[in-house]
């Protein structure tokens, strides 16, 4: 690898950043549903950098495809999102 060619590192920082970010958050006291949230929404940020990021700017998150890693991270960002909304939900008095 030339010195002048530049990988970056594409997604990472999105992705990586949300979950640091959620993860800070619940430590500081925020309830842990939006914590969840937050960590979810850095997965989704991270799947829409990988689908935006050319294959030579990917870096260390182009293990697969870029449909594949696209899909796959937006997956778990979608259900940490949902999973987080839904321990909201009261479903009984106890």
């Amino acid at each position: 690898m030339r010195t002048s060619e530049s990988t970056g590192l594409g997604a990472v920082p999105a992705g990586g950043g949300g979950c640091g970010a959620g993860l800070c958050a619940i430590g500081l006291g925020v309830p842990v549903p939006a914590g969840g949230a937050i960590m979810g929404c850095g997965f989704l940020a991270g799947s829409l950098a990988r689908m935006t990021v050319s294959e030579r700017r990917a870096g260390a998150l182009a293990v697969r495809s870029r449909r594949m890693d696209a899909l796959t991270l937006a997956a778990f960002g979608a259900a940490l999102v949902i999973g987080s909304l839904l321990m909201l939900l009261r479903l009984h008095d106890s």
